[in-house]
């Protein structure tokens, strides 16, 4: 390994004692060996700290930095600016890289070095065990970049991340109090001119449970919608592009309301339930009023005649 790495991989970490150990072993497992890992533990109350220095004893290339907490962000910018490395590698505390990832990552720089923001497939991982491809479709079998108009309909799948430093100072990290803050990550850099590539190959897992903040989708939603403002209120898009920034706010704040609806429906499903059926009770009930009110003006018609 050279005195400078090529790759510093930045693992934020808070309360994560019960999945670090496997997060680190998969770094250690790499096929590629010139890195360097920066464990940032962001005022952990666990034995998150003692894991990680554990692993700093064992391998010169492993650091941990402690720190208040200051959330994912603060601890990404930590982790970033701790290193050396001239690309970053992203991977929560909770997620793994596969043996090959490195490898495989720095062969598509070498390949696209026009490029500063680098991502592939991966597998989610269940909390049974099981596992499902995150991209199945056609087009994410060969190698492409996403331009800004693409990830502004969805995020790419981001684990194990991968851009250059000089991108980090680009846009000045990450913005803190952000809750999706990788995305509004992308979504800078990418408004700032940084190309992106792809890689089919499956390179990371990422593990699935209810606790993960991308669990609350309103949310989500909500942090979209901001990251898609500051962009066009921080200046960040060119005026030619403001359209395609207002019609990815208009597009989320649909899906919003659509899943706000579904998870009031939901959670009062009975009250909805006696809502319908009076709402029908109702309709009938007019329907027959209506029905007799036309058979009593045929009989006077009738009388009349």
């Amino acid at each position: 390994m050279t005195d400078v790495p090529r790759f510093s991989i930045v693992v934020p970490a808070f309360n994560a004692a019960s999945t670090l150990p496997e997060t680190i072993d998969a770094i250690f497992a790499q096929t590629y060996d010139d890195w360097e890992c920066i464990v940032v533990d962001d005022g952990s109350t666990d034995l998150t700290g003692a894991i990680a220095l554990e692993h700093e004893r064992r391998d010169s290339r492993f650091r941990v930095v402690t720190q208040a907490n200051q959330g994912t962000a603060g601890a990404y910018n930590t982790g970033v600016r701790s290193g050396s490395a001239p690309f970053v590698v992203l991977c929560s505390a909770d997620d793994m890289l596969l043996p090959d990832h490195l490898r495989i990552m720095d062969e598509l720089i070498w390949r696209n070095p026009d490029c500063g923001l680098y991502s592939s497939n991966g597998d989610y991982l269940f909390d049974t065990g099981s596992r499902a491809r995150v991209y199945e479709d056609a087009k994410w079998k060969d190698e492409i970049s996403l331009s800004l108009e693409n990830v502004l309909a969805v995020c790419f799948f981001s684990v194990g991340a991968t851009f250059g430093r000089t991108v980090f100072d680009r846009v000045g990290g990450f913005r803190l109090g952000v809750f999706g803050e990788d995305y509004d990550f992308w979504l800078r850099a990418m408004a700032a001119g940084v190309k992106h590539r792809y890689t089919p190959e499956v390179l990371s897992l990422h593990r699935i449970s209810r606790e993960q903040k991308s669990a609350s989708i309103l949310r989500v939603y909500d942090s979209n919608i901001e990251a898609y403002e500051n962009l066009v209120h921080g200046g960040w898009v060119r005026t030619t592009q403001v359209p395609l920034v207002e019609a990815a706010i208009a597009a989320r704040r649909r899906l919003r309301k659509h899943v706000k609806r579904r998870q009031w429906l939901q959670e009062n499903a009975e009250l909805a339930h006696e809502w319908l059926n009076r709402i029908a009770g109702q309709r009938a009930a007019d329907a027959a009023m209506g029905a007799m009110e036309a058979a009593y003006a045929r009989s006077r018609r009738r009388t009349a005649l």
